[in-house]
Protein backbone atom coordinates (compact mmCIF):
# COMPACT_ATOMS: atom_id res chain seq x y z
CA UNK A 1 0.00 0.00 0.00
CA UNK A 2 2.56 2.08 0.64
CA UNK A 3 4.71 1.35 -2.68
CA UNK A 4 1.23 2.85 -4.04
CA UNK A 5 0.94 5.78 -1.87
CA UNK A 6 4.40 6.58 -3.15
CA UNK A 7 3.86 6.05 -7.17
CA UNK A 8 0.97 7.83 -7.07
CA UNK A 9 2.62 11.07 -5.36
CA UNK A 10 5.62 11.06 -8.14
CA UNK A 11 3.85 9.70 -10.72
CA UNK A 12 2.44 13.78 -12.07
CA UNK A 13 6.29 14.58 -11.58
CA UNK A 14 7.68 12.06 -13.85
CA UNK A 15 4.97 12.35 -16.35
CA UNK A 16 6.16 15.85 -16.50
CA UNK A 17 9.39 15.37 -16.73
CA UNK A 18 8.48 12.83 -19.74
CA UNK A 19 6.58 15.53 -21.68
CA UNK A 20 8.88 18.07 -21.04
CA UNK A 21 11.96 15.63 -21.95
CA UNK A 22 10.23 14.50 -25.36
CA UNK A 23 9.46 18.00 -26.40
CA UNK A 24 13.08 19.07 -26.20
CA UNK A 25 13.87 16.40 -27.88
CA UNK A 26 12.06 16.79 -31.02
CA UNK A 27 13.29 20.23 -30.48
CA UNK A 28 9.45 22.15 -30.74
CA UNK A 29 8.66 24.65 -28.54
CA UNK A 30 5.22 26.12 -28.40
CA UNK A 31 5.34 29.82 -28.60
CA UNK A 32 2.16 32.76 -29.29
CA UNK A 33 1.60 33.97 -32.67
CA UNK A 34 3.33 37.45 -31.46
CA UNK A 35 6.75 35.72 -30.67
CA UNK A 36 6.37 34.88 -34.76
CA UNK A 37 8.72 36.85 -36.66
CA UNK A 38 6.93 39.56 -38.90
CA UNK A 39 8.35 38.65 -42.51
CA UNK A 40 7.20 35.00 -41.48
CA UNK A 41 3.91 35.74 -40.44
CA UNK A 42 3.43 37.84 -43.20
CA UNK A 43 4.74 35.59 -45.56
CA UNK A 44 2.23 32.53 -44.02
CA UNK A 45 -0.86 34.59 -43.43
CA UNK A 46 -0.22 35.56 -47.59
CA UNK A 47 -0.01 32.07 -48.64
CA UNK A 48 -2.79 30.38 -45.94
CA UNK A 49 -5.59 32.96 -45.66
CA UNK A 50 -8.73 30.60 -45.07
CA UNK A 51 -6.58 28.23 -42.50
CA UNK A 52 -7.36 28.03 -38.33
CA UNK A 53 -3.79 28.45 -36.78
CA UNK A 54 -3.94 25.24 -34.11
CA UNK A 55 -0.49 26.21 -32.55
CA UNK A 56 2.63 27.99 -33.70
CA UNK A 57 6.25 26.49 -32.53
CA UNK A 58 10.27 27.12 -33.32
CA UNK A 59 11.87 24.34 -34.25
CA UNK A 60 15.25 23.91 -33.90
CA UNK A 61 17.16 21.54 -36.84
CA UNK A 62 20.87 21.48 -37.56
CA UNK A 63 21.82 24.88 -35.81
CA UNK A 64 18.62 26.64 -37.90
CA UNK A 65 15.56 28.25 -35.80
CA UNK A 66 11.95 27.67 -38.40
CA UNK A 67 8.47 29.15 -36.94
CA UNK A 68 5.78 26.41 -37.37
CA UNK A 69 2.45 26.98 -37.83
CA UNK A 70 -0.04 24.18 -36.94
CA UNK A 71 -2.98 24.16 -38.77
CA UNK A 72 -6.75 22.80 -40.04
CA UNK A 73 -8.80 23.99 -42.83
CA UNK A 74 -11.62 22.07 -43.09
CA UNK A 75 -11.11 18.41 -42.89
CA UNK A 76 -7.01 19.30 -44.13
CA UNK A 77 -4.75 19.59 -41.12
CA UNK A 78 -0.93 21.11 -41.86
CA UNK A 79 2.38 21.78 -40.31
CA UNK A 80 3.63 25.18 -42.27
CA UNK A 81 7.41 25.55 -41.74
CA UNK A 82 8.89 29.18 -42.63
CA UNK A 83 12.19 30.90 -41.60
CA UNK A 84 12.55 33.77 -39.36
CA UNK A 85 13.09 35.77 -42.82
CA UNK A 86 9.61 34.43 -44.09
CA UNK A 87 10.93 31.96 -46.65
CA UNK A 88 8.53 28.45 -46.77
CA UNK A 89 10.55 25.56 -45.91
CA UNK A 90 8.10 22.42 -45.85
CA UNK A 91 4.52 21.71 -45.74
CA UNK A 92 3.19 18.48 -43.93
CA UNK A 93 -0.35 17.49 -45.07
CA UNK A 94 -2.26 14.55 -42.81
CA UNK A 95 -3.53 12.13 -45.43
CA UNK A 96 -6.52 9.26 -44.35
CA UNK A 97 -5.74 6.29 -46.41
CA UNK A 98 -9.07 7.69 -48.67
CA UNK A 99 -6.94 10.92 -49.03
CA UNK A 100 -3.80 9.20 -50.86
CA UNK A 101 -3.26 9.90 -54.49
CA UNK A 102 -4.60 6.95 -56.38
CA UNK A 103 -0.88 6.48 -58.05
CA UNK A 104 0.81 6.31 -54.75
CA UNK A 105 -1.34 3.70 -53.03
CA UNK A 106 -0.78 1.36 -56.24
CA UNK A 107 2.13 1.94 -55.55
CA UNK A 108 2.51 0.33 -52.19
CA UNK A 109 -0.09 -1.98 -52.72
CA UNK A 110 2.17 -3.36 -56.03
CA UNK A 111 5.25 -3.23 -53.64
CA UNK A 112 3.17 -4.99 -50.80
CA UNK A 113 0.20 -6.71 -51.67
CA UNK A 114 -0.75 -7.62 -48.04
CA UNK A 115 0.08 -4.40 -46.89
CA UNK A 116 -3.14 -2.40 -45.98
CA UNK A 117 -2.63 1.52 -46.02
CA UNK A 118 -3.55 3.26 -42.38
CA UNK A 119 -3.08 6.90 -43.63
CA UNK A 120 0.16 9.06 -44.24
CA UNK A 121 1.43 12.13 -45.00
CA UNK A 122 2.49 14.51 -48.02
CA UNK A 123 5.87 16.55 -47.47
CA UNK A 124 6.25 19.22 -49.82
CA UNK A 125 10.27 21.26 -49.85
CA UNK A 126 10.68 23.42 -52.65
CA UNK A 127 9.35 21.14 -55.36
CA UNK A 128 9.86 18.30 -54.46
CA UNK A 129 7.06 16.43 -52.68
CA UNK A 130 7.45 13.09 -50.78
CA UNK A 131 4.68 10.36 -49.83
CA UNK A 132 5.07 9.25 -46.39
CA UNK A 133 2.76 6.06 -46.08
CA UNK A 134 1.49 4.20 -42.95
CA UNK A 135 0.97 0.48 -43.60
CA UNK A 136 0.26 -2.57 -41.77
CA UNK A 137 0.83 -6.08 -42.84
CA UNK A 138 -0.23 -8.67 -40.55
CA UNK A 139 0.43 -7.19 -37.12
CA UNK A 140 3.52 -5.17 -38.26
CA UNK A 141 3.37 -1.54 -38.61
CA UNK A 142 5.23 0.28 -40.89
CA UNK A 143 5.62 3.24 -43.30
CA UNK A 144 6.81 3.58 -46.90
CA UNK A 145 8.30 6.58 -48.24
CA UNK A 146 7.44 7.51 -52.04
CA UNK A 147 8.31 10.27 -54.50
CA UNK A 148 5.67 11.79 -55.76
CA UNK A 149 6.04 9.56 -59.14
CA UNK A 150 5.45 6.50 -57.08
CA UNK A 151 8.97 5.27 -56.60
CA UNK A 152 9.60 3.96 -53.39
CA UNK A 153 12.49 5.53 -51.42
CA UNK A 154 12.37 3.44 -48.25
CA UNK A 155 10.58 0.90 -46.40
CA UNK A 156 10.62 1.05 -42.28
CA UNK A 157 9.37 -1.18 -40.08
CA UNK A 158 10.99 -0.99 -36.48
CA UNK A 159 10.81 3.26 -36.10
CA UNK A 160 6.87 2.89 -36.42
CA UNK A 161 6.05 2.05 -32.98
CA UNK A 162 8.78 4.62 -31.34
CA UNK A 163 7.17 7.16 -33.93
CA UNK A 164 3.90 6.42 -32.68
CA UNK A 165 5.20 6.87 -29.06
CA UNK A 166 7.01 10.31 -29.69
CA UNK A 167 4.09 11.54 -31.27
CA UNK A 168 1.84 10.42 -28.44
CA UNK A 169 3.84 12.12 -25.61
CA UNK A 170 4.17 15.28 -27.81
CA UNK A 171 0.18 15.65 -28.04
CA UNK A 172 0.02 14.68 -24.63
CA UNK A 173 2.67 17.35 -23.84
CA UNK A 174 0.59 20.28 -25.46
Amino acid sequence: MKYLQRAIFYLPAILLIAGLTSQAIAGDKKITKKDVPAAALKAFEAAFPKVKVNAYLTESEDGNTFFEFETVEGTIKRDILYTPEGTLVEVEEVLTAEGIPAEIAKAVTTEMPKAKIAGGEKTTKGTEVTYDIKVTVGKKPGKVILSADGKIIKKEWKKVKKEKKEEKEEKESK
